[in-house]
């Protein structure tokens, strides 16, 4: 009797111990069910707080497929591309490039799934009422490389002023062609027959004078006489500054040698030029640009570089024309000439202009202690 007593006090006690473990494993299950709760309602608040961001970003998002198909996009990107989503949701992103811009974005996603960093391109898409627009595409792939995510910002309106400001830039640099023109004209006509007039009148009035007449009236006679051929000289030069004739009559080469001469001679810089020969001649409008842009390289070195040697190298290779300015200069970091709008940043931008307006491009290649080289790639157009 006494044995079933103690079984039943054992059972009785493992029963309360096993209660007791239940309980306390119930209340962590119940804690842990209130964290597990307010986890999700964080992650729901978290998700309704970045899906309202995704939806109502200022930028478009997609994600496409290895093939370029449309498998999600915001709200924004839908009102860009002026189609419903729905309608978005399994169609090419391709199909709504247009002209050539197709084969840079191939090229583009390709670029992307294959190196999975973030790459961009300019193309131009066209909405269901056929009307165009520029957009930058921003992409990079997912960690599993099955999709990438794709930012889309509408840069029509920058596209816009900046033809609007190489429009202006063209016109700009023709009308001070046009003023060197008038300006050398002038300064022909007007002042360079006055001064040949007045060099014969002080000659004459040189020949005239007598041994009797006072030498300090002498003196100042000679004096005015060289005094105008100076004036003569200064004012030739100017006018050759201005639009120099050996450009027109010569072309490029010629003048980029008599400029050279002349730089070398009032700076000590020595321009050694290395060239075709016999160099064609070009467009004159072509011809004008890199004959400016060597101008103003040059002068950039003579305020800049520090160095005492140049060298221009001038080629036409199968309809191209490849210019190089080279010094071996104090150099400069070349990424931040284009912000500094005085000195040489600003020259950099007018050569720049100058290049790309005529169909061309400018690429400057420095480094602080490594000089600087200028170059100019230009389809030749030869005359």
């Amino acid at each position: 009797m006494k044995d079933k007593t103690s079984d039943v006090e054992l059972m009785t006690g493992e029963t309360q111990r096993l209660l007791h473990e239940l309980e306390v494993s119930r209340a962590e299950l119940e804690m842990q069910n209130v964290e597990l709760r307010q986890s999700r309602d964080d992650a729901e608040r978290f998700l309704e707080k970045y899906s309202d961001l995704y939806e109502f970003a200022p930028v478009g998002y997609l994600t496409l497929d290895r093939k370029g198909t449309i498998t999600s996009v915001n709200l924004r990107g839908a009102s860009l591309l002026g189609v419903a989503r729905p309608r978005l949701l399994g169609q090419r992103f391709g199909s709504l490039i247009t002209g050539q811009d197709g084969q840079i974005f191939t090229e583009f996603l390709e670029y992307s799934f294959c190196n999975q960093d973030k790459t961009s391109c300019e193309v131009a898409l066209k909405n269901e009422e056929n009307r165009s627009f520029f957009v930058q595409l921003e992409a990079m792939a997912t960690i599993s490389g099955e999709e990438c995510g794709l930012a889309l910002l509408d840069i029509t309106e920058r596209k816009l002023a900046a033809a609007n400001m190489r429009e202006y830039a063209s016109r700009l640099i023709a009308m001070e062609e046009q003023l060197r023109v008038k300006l050398a004209a002038e300064l022909h006509d007007e002042i360079c027959r006055d001064l040949t007039v007045l060099g014969l009148n002080m000659a004459i009035i040189n020949d005239a004078m007598t041994a009797t007449a006072p030498k300090k009236l002498i003196s100042r006679i000679k004096d005015s006489v060289k005094i105008v051929k100076g004036i003569s000289h200064t004012v030739r030069n100017i006018m050759v500054g201005l639009r120099p004739p050996m450009l027109d009559d010569f072309g490029l080469l010629a003048a980029v040698r008599w400029h050279a001469d002349l730089f070398s001679k009032r700076t000590g810089v020595e321009v050694s030029i290395q060239a075709d020969e016999p160099f064609p001649r070009f467009m004159v409008e072509k011809e004008t640009a890199l004959f400016r842009i060597s101008q103003e390289a040059l002068m950039n070195v003579s305020k800049h570089a520090n160095t005492q040697t140049v060298t221009i190298m001038l080629k036409n290779t199968n309809g191209i024309i490849l210019f190089d300015i080279v010094d071996q200069g104090k150099g400069f970091l070349a990424e931040k000439s284009s912000l500094n709008q005085t000195g040489c940043g600003w020259g950099m931008t007018i050569m720049r202009e100058r290049a790309e307006l005529n169909g061309g491009h400018f690429h400057v290649d420095s480094a602080p202690g490594k000089g600087t080289r200028i170059s100019v790639v230009m389809p030749s157009e030869v005359m």
